[in-house]
């Protein structure tokens, strides 16, 4: 950013958040699911309801080999 002064300040993140090399934990997917689900309009027992159904997906491992072309 240029601030009013003139000076510029940057800042550099090496690796995106949630990528290979920074990967998000479950508890990180847990709590951004929720905090959409309540911004796209649900209620809070409406997003735990829904996250306790999406939850049983991330039980194990998923084979996404099918949809790599």
């Amino acid at each position: 950013m240029t601030l009013r002064d003139g000076s510029v300040m940057e800042e550099r993140q090496p690796h995106m958040r949630g990528g290979a090399h920074e990967p998000l934990t479950r508890q990180d997917i847990e709590d951004k699911f929720m905090l959409n689900a309540r911004h796209g309009g649900y209620d809070a027992a409406r997003s735990a309801a829904a996250l306790k159904l999406a939850s049983k997906l991330l039980d194990g491992r998923i084979n996404l080999a099918a949809l790599r072309g």
